[in-house]
């Protein structure tokens, strides 16, 4: 062939366009995938990933090519040419928490390696189409619109047709829809029970008879609104109050589950609540100190009581490595789900595991709160109970210390070195002692330990089994060749297995080279000073030392030597530690060194202390420096009175300094939690991206988000968290004013504005009133938060004020009472049908405040019973207390035969009656029977009740035999009739007759 043609035809090849070949490749790609992938998947995954499925899992669509390159929850199904790094491949080969086809079902090797080969190949894949996703879609800016989320309305109150009924600016807003709806409003109740009324609303317990007389007979014009005032400041208005908060924060005092352990410092959160209320802490600041209180106003103990908030929920008493994950994330959900629908009115843990189904909170936003409590944990934190006293005393004390430490620097710098430097000439030269006796400055082992004098160590009669004893003593010595211990005994043999030493600063440690010895501890001969105590020698050959210990056919005190000399700087500590085995008691104790090869025991106390004296000045060459006060001053004070009583006072003084009054606080802190991560559908063995701090989108209206509240990584989250949940300009403070307000309105009204308290989302109930729940909010802000103006806003309304009787023509326009034309009947609940019962019997007792008890037939309020999880109150719980496993915006109410049988045969209510009788006791029973009426139902009897009940008492009496103890048994028994009408533990009960 021509060279030239040739080259041309070559030339021609290699110009082709390159995309030909790559047709070529892509063909036998093609076909790859059509012959191994397609039928697989067809088999064995459209069934859960495609758009026919009916449940698509994970959100991943594998039926198109797109589809699987969006992939779902967990990101992109793969990763073309890159089969090791494609999650498809990880959940084939069951590697990891997602397992596919399913958890029990895994494909043949040769399937996946052909997943794996096409991967590699570049995935190539003919399949066409758009993802069609059914994973709901959230638009924030559409959610916005919600009623809940616009910023609080602000309409004046309606103009009615009849002002004349209304009393207050609710009035209003209630009878223009009335007045729409052709409704006419019930009149005011009567006088008698509108007073029970108001006592159960605000202080949950029952007016007096003299409650009564005083109001009734008070006929101003402002009577009632005076008795509302008085209300408000009563002290019982937190613990009444207080109760309705803990409902919504889930308190208990124990952490469930199958321990339930308890928690007996958490009571200080519903302390602080009872607080809050009675002295109208403004709203605002209520919730920021309970999510921040700790780092807003640090070293407050009702601040740092305050978090209990986030921390009261259940917590499992046991974890172990596979739980702690689990535990934690379920932990932080516990705290973000409670605050989400007790102050926000939303059920924010519903987007845990996808994305909120009915209300705009993507998932993002659910974690963005939970990194913001990612660090929060529980802890005891000991708190200073009295800080303002404590600063006081603490300054008195350092001002006086100030004077104490003047005179000893006076001291210094004067006659101290004068005296140091006459000491240095006279004695520089002196030997030095075969055995130096240490100075003691602690002792540690199980019991209580003294220091005496003479330098041995009072310890305990007798020491534990096994005992490890530790003592730290002063030296100036640069060196040790071997340590001695002496002791007195009490007849047990021992072995002292182990002596060792460490020397501070050079924290080494030594250990002796002695093997275990079989201590024998026995008695030397009686003296003539103490013939009772006979005593062995000791180091200084002083009788008053005690007894020593010794070995069998060795001498008395048991030595140790050290494998070669214990070499370190002078002026520091030595801590020595004596192990033992075995059952023994020892008592004072004495260590002694030696620098020199181990002599006879001939020092004295005198000569041991000048010793060290030069040992210490030794290194300034006898001159007096301050850095060495701690070193000199030790052996000064024993050689010289004046240096003794200097350095004394500054020691005494030291001592006298006043201590913080610390008390356990069960609260929450910041701790060292590890970063948040988006979990997949809420596992937390499938995690994503770590998740910074932030908040719910739909509730910021601020330009820059999160950064408005969160400025940078200096910021504390739960600060940041705190300020915008109460911003009212960009934050979520409109609706957590909205949220409370109706809080209020339902505790007086038995229902809210939204039935729903915990739920104002789309699946809640819509406001009845929507411009009332805004006026309401409004006034809150407007009054600083306070929540009195708004108790007393709502209780000297008409609204309130109303009869609870049935007009049949509204009952048939308005069954439900929706627009309010009358007041509800509510009966009390659990806690305050008990407060009734200890009232009327005079015989609750009012003490505030301070740890609870599981006692029932305690007498004080039902809110101090300790709430222990797995041991609820029978009593309480036959009337509906709930459980404290999550937030409780509105309690069940239900009526069963146990509750009526509990009345007629209950031990604590037959003591009530019987208290109640000796109360009411008069001398005719008509007396009786009216007294009984006042005091147990808050108003006087009919004349039908008057003649029905003394017609029972009459033959009460006369079936118990007409005795005086008949007629008060007969009393007692029509007191227990009374505590069984419905009427007693309802409020407004229409059925109180007998």
């Amino acid at each position: 062939m021509n060279q030239r043609i040739f080259v041309g035809i070559v030339i021609g090849i290699l110009c082709l366009p390159a995309t030909l070949f790559a047709q070529v490749k892509n063909d036998k790609g093609i076909e790859f995938f059509e012959a191994k992938i397609r039928p697989v998947l067809t088999k064995h995954c459209y069934e859960c990933h495609s758009a026919q499925a009916k449940r698509v899992r994970a959100d991943l669509y594998l039926d198109s090519k797109a589809g699987m390159l969006k992939g779902g929850d967990s990101g992109p199904a793969l990763v073309p040419g890159k089969a090791k790094a494609s999650l498809i491949i990880k959940a084939l080969e069951h590697d990891g928490p997602t397992k596919m086809p399913s958890q029990s079902t895994k494909l043949p090797k040769d399937i996946i390696a052909d997943f794996a080969k096409w991967i590699d190949m570049g995935a190539p894949d003919p399949r066409e189409g758009k993802v069609v996703s059914k994973k709901r879609s959230i638009d924030i800016e559409q959610g916005r619109k919600y009623w809940a989320f616009q910023p609080l309305a602000t309409a004046a109150p309606p103009v009615v047709k009849t002002p004349g009924w209304a009393r207050t600016p609710v009035d209003r807003f209630v009878l223009a829809r009335l007045e729409e709806k052709g409704l006419t409003p019930n009149g005011p109740i009567a006088r008698e029970r509108l007073l029970r009324r108001a006592y159960f609303d605000l202080l949950g317990l029952p007016p007096t008879p003299a409650d009564i007389d005083a109001f009734v007979n008070d006929q101003s014009a402002n009577a009632y609104e005076k008795v509302i005032d008085r209300l408000l400041e009563n002290k019982h208005l937190g613990e009444r109050w207080a109760r309705h908060w803990l409902d919504t924060a889930r308190f208990a005092e124990s952490g469930g589950y199958e321990f339930d352990g308890n928690r007996p410092a958490a009571y200080h959160y519903r302390d602080f609540v009872i607080k809050a209320m009675n002295d109208d802490m403004p709203f605002d600041q209520f919730v920021r100190w309970q999510i921040a209180g700790d780092h807003l106003v640090p070293g407050n103990k009702d601040a740092i009581a305050a978090t209990g908030f986030l921390v009261a929920g259940s917590y499992p008493g046991q974890t172990t490595s596979k739980t702690l994950a689990l535990i934690r994330y379920d932990h932080l959900d516990d705290m973000v789900s409670t605050l989400g629908t007790s102050m926000l009115g939303l059920s924010i843990g519903c987007a845990r595991c996808h994305e909120h189904k009915y209300d705009p909170i993507p998932q993002e936003d659910y974690y963005r709160l939970i990194a913001a409590l990612g660090r929060t944990d529980s802890a005891n934190l000991k708190v200073n109970i009295d800080p303002i006293s404590y600063k006081k005393a603490k300054d008195a004390h350092d001002a006086a210390h100030a004077l104490v430490v003047k005179a000893r620097d006076e001291f210094e710098k004067g006659p101290l070195p004068k005296y140091l430097q006459t000491f240095w000439n006279d004695n520089q030269a002196m030997p030095a002692p075969a055995w130096l006796i240490l100075s003691p400055i602690e002792a540690k082992a199980k019991g209580k330990f003294e220091i005496a004098a003479d330098g041995t160590i009072i310890v305990p009669d007798k020491t534990e089994k096994n005992a490890i004893f530790t003592v730290t003593a002063h030296t100036m010595q640069r060196k040790i060749k071997s340590i001695r211990v002496e002791a007195a005994a009490h007849r047990h043999d021992f072995t002292l297995n182990e002596i060792s030493v460490v020397a501070a600063p050079m924290r080494t440690a030594v250990k002796a080279t002695a093997k275990p010895i079989n201590v024998k501890l026995k008695a030397g001969k009686a003296t003539a000073q103490d013939p009772k105590h006979p005593l062995a020698a000791a180091v200084d050959n002083n009788p008053k030392t005690g007894w020593s210990p010794g070995t069998v056919g060795k001498s008395h005190a048991a030595t140790f030597d050290f494998e070669g000399d214990i070499g370190f700087d002078g002026g520091t500590t030595l801590t020595i530690t004596l192990k033992f085995d075995g059952d023994h008691a020892i008592s004072r104790p004495r260590f002694a060194i030696t620098t020199t090869s181990p002599t006879a025991l001939d020092a004295t106390a005198a000569l041991q202390t000048s010793h060290e004296l030069v040992a210490a000045l030794t290194p300034l060459k006898g001159t007096w420096k301050a850095e060495q006060r701690n070193a000199i001053s030790i052996w000064a004070r024993k050689l010289n009175a004046d240096a003794e009583r200097i350095y004394g006072a500054v020691e005494k003084h030291a001592k006298e300094e006043p201590q913080p009054k610390l008390i356990d606080v069960f609260a929450a802190q910041s701790g060292r939690g590890g970063p948040v991560n988006f979990l997949i559908r809420g596992e937390p063995e499938k995690k994503r991206e770590v998740t910074n701090p932030g908040f719910v989108q739909v509730l910021m209206t601020a330009k820059d988000r999160d950064k408005k509240w969160i400025d940078g990584p200096k910021t504390e989250p739960r600060i940041a968290l705190a300020n915008w949940l109460t911003d009212t300009n960009e934050g979520a403070g409109n609706l957590v004013a909205r949220v409370i307000v109706n809080r209020l309105w339902q505790h007086h009204m038995g229902k809210g504005i939204v039935a729903t308290p915990n739920d104002f989302g789309v699946q809640g109930e819509p406001p009845t009133h929507p411009e009332l729940l805004d006026f309401l909010a409004r006034e809150l802000i407007k009054n600083n938060w306070r929540l009195k103006p708004i108790h007393k806003l709502i209780m000297t309304s008409a609204v309130y004020m109303q009869s609870n009787e049935a007009n049949p023509a509204n009952v048939k326009a308005d069954p439900a009472n929706k627009l309010w034309w009358r007041h509800p009947t509510r009966r009390l609940e659990a806690e305050i049908i008990r407060d009734n019962l200890l009232a009327v019997a005079g015989t609750l007792d009012p003490t505030m405040f301070g740890s609870g008890t599981l006692d029932a037939s305690n007498p004080r309020r039902s809110v101090y019973l300790t709430v222990k999880r797995s041991q609820m109150v029978p009593f309480l719980q036959m009337f509906d207390v709930p459980e404290a496993l999550q937030s409780i915006g509105e309690r069940s109410v239900t009526t069963v035969p146990t509750q009526s049988l509990a009345f007629m045969n209950s031990p604590i209510v037959r003591t009530a009656a019987q208290k109640l009788a000796v109360r009411v006791r008069a001398k005719t029973d008509a007396e009786s029977i009216e007294q009984a009426y006042l005091t147990a139902l808050g108003r006087r009897p009919t004349e039908t009740e008057r003649q029905r009940m003394g017609t029972f008492i009459a033959r009460q009496t006369e079936s118990y035999g007409k005795t005086p103890q008949a007629r008060e048994q007969a009393v007692v028994d029509f007191c227990h009739v009374l505590l069984c009408l419905n009427e007693f533990i309802y409020v407004d009960s229409c059925s109180g007759t007998a």
